[in-house]
């Protein structure tokens, strides 16, 4: 009879989870739809996955659509190039399993430039975190349905996760690999003293899993190194063996070992490189240790928690606060309920860990420095609702009307999730740039020549109009260096004319140069302003 109770409960709660799944999967493909522009690093995705000759643009040159729309898109005959792709990133800052798997797919559509390329990537493996945040919610919270059901639906419908899928980088990739090493490391928490540490079941699983998410991003192993502290602390009170501990790190080493053998630039970009450097001086730099701590700290309270972590923080105290006076005046408290205390310990002092060296190397970009935190988001909100739930239990027997506080703890996330996603808190769609695609499309089909005063030292910031100057036949460089007039035929004979200008240029010069050799226009007016860029508009007299 136990066993058909048992099954019957297990049923419901699958079905519970397939709703919740379906419900956020369809959300997440929502905002995809409404994605209309694209962050600067998201065009170099494309654009780094597909590289053929090498973006560069020539002073007083013209560079017609199609070649520009090239750099962008694998084409047809060079397809699954995976030496050419490590060749581009060991240039960069990255590791290269992510670009690995997005030039498989562009492959497979070659010639095609799409977001759900991107998007269709990340969406794959948003489902599978749903799936992993909701098993490693379960392990951690002492096999507790209710709970891993209530994180899963909190998070899952937050903006920063939603953020996170429509995002065309390597960061829903690295959630999923921080989350299994977490299942991982859980897994082995919570199972009983047995010796050795399985080689098959956890420390070859452990491996791979180190040895893909260390290639996906050098994040990752932050992650590892806080959870390996507190996983050996945990096996030397438990086991009292220190024999698990050197074959734990003995692993992880190969793993390491064989990542640096598959791709030998990772210590040059985690140590030498721009980024490497750039991160250890802000690591050592002490002065801006709780600027950069409050800054990703409200980041994780608007994105996450709608604001309201103050909430959910003083429920806790309250809680805690409760407890301790009762057990000061020497009453019980509820047994049988309290959620184990190693596996949320361990995720605790990893997540902590992370959040802490995270915030003081990553980059302050405002609103999009969401994604270096994306990984932990999801552990944050285990972590507080396990606490609570933990500090409940203990507080309450189990009584008929548990099911009545759950209901109001799910309407209560949805009505915080709901206003998030409401208020415009979900990043990277850019809706403004439907505009001014719309303005470039219309000046293109009237015939309006476009033309780029380009800033020689950062000539990467024309990837940010991509979607712009891709609606024209083609598009004239200059330099904006440079103050001789410009000789091109078709500007200097132009009846109207389309202008982007680099920021940090010599406007009036730019203007002059065009306005000395073209007497069709007269006039000139901002038309909008782009985040590396000003547009204008050359039109004569009317």
């Amino acid at each position: 009879m136990n066993n058909i109770k048992n099954n019957i409960k297990k049923r419901k709660y699958l079905i519970y989870f397939i709703i919740i799944w379906t419900i956020q999967m369809a959300a997440a493909f929502y905002f995809c739809t409404q994605k209309t522009g694209f962050h600067e690093d998201e065009y170099y995705t494309y654009y780094s996955t597909a590289r053929t000759a090498g973006f560069y643009v020539e002073d007083g040159k013209w560079m017609d659509a199609e070649t520009y729309r090239n750099e962008f898109v694998v084409l047809p005959g060079q397809q699954f190039q995976y030496g050419l792709v490590r060749q581009v990133q060991s240039w960069d800052v990255h590791p290269p399993v992510y670009y690995w798997i997005f030039h498989t797919v562009a492959s497979f559509v070659p010639g095609v430039f799409s977001k759900w390329i991107g998007l269709g990537i990340n969406l794959f493996f948003h489902g599978i975190n749903i799936v992993l945040l909701t098993l490693l919610s379960y392990l951690a919270g002492g096999r507790n349905e209710k709970l891993a059901l209530m994180v899963t639906l909190f998070y899952g419908l937050t903006p920063a996760a939603v953020s996170g899928v429509v995002f065309i980088r390597m960061y829903e990739l690295l959630t999923m690999f921080v989350l299994i090493c977490a299942v991982l490391h859980v897994r082995a928490v919570c199972r009983p003293q047995s010796g050795k540490l399985s080689f098959i079941r956890f420390l070859l699983p452990l491996m791979v899993t180190t040895y893909l998410g260390f290639l996906t991003q050098y994040y990752y192993f932050i992650f590892l190194f806080y959870i390996a502290i507190a996983f050996c602390v945990f096996l030397l009170w438990r086991d009292k063996n220190l024999w698990n501990c050197l074959r734990y790190g003995i692993s992880q080493l190969v793993a390491f070992g064989l990542a640096y053998l598959t791709y030998p630039s990772c210590l040059g970009q985690m140590f030498r490189g721009q980024r490497g450097a750039q991160a250890a001086e802000n690591f050592f730099d002490m002065s801006n240790t709780m600027m950069r701590f409050r800054f990703f700290l409200n980041l994780l309270d608007e994105y996450v928690f709608g604001k309201l972590l103050a909430g959910f923080l003083l429920v806790v105290i309250g809680l805690f606060l409760f407890l301790y006076f009762r057990r000061s005046r020497g009453q019980l408290l509820a047994q049988d309920t309290v959620v184990p205390w190693w596996p949320l310990g361990i995720i605790c002092f990893a997540v902590i860990g992370y959040f802490l060296t995270v915030s003081k190397t990553a980059l302050l970009l405002g609103d999009t420095s969401n994604r270096y935190q994306l990984p932990i988001y999801g552990m944050v909100v285990l972590l507080l609702f396990g606490i609570i739930t933990m500090m409940w239990k203990c507080c309450v027997p189990r009584q008929n009307w548990t099911g009545c506080m759950t209901a109001a703890a799910a309407v209560i996330c949805l009505v915080i999730d709901i206003a998030g996603l409401m208020s415009g808190r979900v990043v990277f769609l850019y809706p403004e740039d439907q505009e001014q695609v719309a303005f470039a499309r219309q000046q293109a089909q009237a015939g309006t020549p476009v033309m780029y005063f380009y800033d020689e030292g950062a000539s990467w910031c024309i990837w940010d109009v991509t979607n712009e100057l891709l609606e024209y036949d083609g598009v004239y460089f200059a330099a904006a260096g440079s103050e001789s007039p410009i000789e091109d035929s078709v500007i200097k004979n132009a009846h109207s004319l389309v202008v982007y200008v680099a920021d940090g240029a010599d406007i009036q010069a730019q203007m002059d140069r065009i306005l000395a050799k073209n007497k069709n226009l007269t006039d000139y007016a901002l038309q909008y302003e782009e985040k590396y860029c000003d547009v204008y508009y050359f039109y004569g007299r009317k």
